[in-house]
């Protein structure tokens, strides 16, 4: 594919501008003069999987403040952390059946619903979050999440992240492919991921995250991979004495909205929503990114043993992915994952 392919676009920090940008002006218009006495009064359930102090959770509550704030208290927004109204995947059918009105779920457990989600989770499709938030923020996403939408009944109001995934493990320092042999490895209940953790050796096990301390303290499994905030926020760390710093995947975590209750809203309210949500998703990732090395220095200090691959190392931990690539490639179409790789 050419590099005059028509789903690129400019740099990552001028297009997410513009989304906010706008944002605002849809805001401005639909809300024009209108006054906080002019929202309708309505309580909402927001759920997610995230402890309190991650900045996931912390976005969905700067999000719940925002429009409470702005609706001059009429509309409230209730924050659900920590899976007490259902795991990754409960929320996602419980927003189908409309009992939740707003969810933040990995890409990867919507993908379970709607399999194009697959690539973002492509081993190592993404040079660095920038080329993350190019496909995520741009027309490559867009276009995935408006078929998302007429597909399954949920939009997409923002793309939050809790970035770059990383491999731990209990008594294995993992610094080849060959060192994953023969783990038993937790691993996200889908079928990309468990293919990427069976293409290096390992024997995977899908679990859910609320269930991921206590299997590996039990010794269920002897490793997981998450970004370094999950594996901080949920103790991971005191339960695993190696992190490898792999990045195989990048970790989106879709901002959803029930359709059905989008769409009885009036235009003022969408609005609110729509630019409380981008706002928020501006934070949590500052956010994120900014914790992310105070987490990492923590649990080296703790004495976990903080693993960094060469160049060398990684190109081959990408080599092992081939024959995943070749799976996925029939599944997502050539188009797609070309979209994706030269998305900018």
């Amino acid at each position: 594919m050419s590099s005059s392919h028509p789903l690129r676009l400019g740099s990552g920090l001028t297009r997410r501008l513009a989304i906010l940008a706008g944002a605002a002006l849809i805001a401005s218009a639909s809300l024009g003069g209108a006054l906080a006495q002019d929202m309708p009064e309505m309580e909402l359930k927001f759920g997610h999987p995230y402890n309190e102090d991650h900045p996931l959770a912390k976005g969905a509550q700067r999000f719940a403040d925002t429009v409470a704030e702005r609706s001059g208290g009429k509309l409230t927004v209730t924050v659900y952390p920590n899976s007490t109204i259902g795991s990754s995947r409960d929320l996602v059918e419980a927003m189908q059946i409309g009992v939740v009105d707003f969810a933040l779920v990995p890409t990867t457990n919507v993908a379970s619903f709607y399999a194009p989600l697959d690539i973002f989770y492509l081993p190592f499709l993404f040079r660095d979050r920038e080329h993350a938030y190019a496909v995520s923020d741009g027309p490559v996403g867009q276009k995935l999440y408006a078929d998302m939408l007429d597909k399954i009944g949920i939009r997409t109001l923002a793309m939050f992240e809790s970035g770059f995934r990383t491999i731990t493990t209990r008594d294995k320092k993992i610094e080849k492919p060959d060192d994953m042999k023969g783990v038993k490895f937790r691993v996200v209940n889908n079928p990309l991921n468990l293919a990427t953790f069976k293409a290096l050796g390992a024997n995977p096990t899908p679990m859910a995250l609320s269930e991921v301390f206590t299997g590996l303290q039990q010794g269920t499994v002897d490793g997981q991979d998450n970004p370094i905030g999950n594996v901080k926020a949920f103790g991971f760390d005191k339960v695993q004495d190696y992190i490898t710093l792999s990045n195989h995947q990048w970790a989106g975590i879709m901002f959803l909205a029930d359709e059905k209750m989008w769409q009885e809203q009036p235009e003022n309210v969408r609005a609110l929503f729509q630019e409380a949500a981008l706002e928020a998703q501006e934070w949590e990732r500052k956010a994120l990114n900014e914790q992310e090395g105070e987490y990492l220095k923590e649990m080296q200090a703790n004495g976990m043993t903080v693993t960094r691959l060469s160049p060398e190392q990684s190109k081959a931990f990408q080599d092992a992915m081939a024959p995943v690539w070749e799976e996925y490639r029939a599944k997502l179409g050539e188009e797609l994952i070309q979209s994706a790789v030269e998305a900018k």
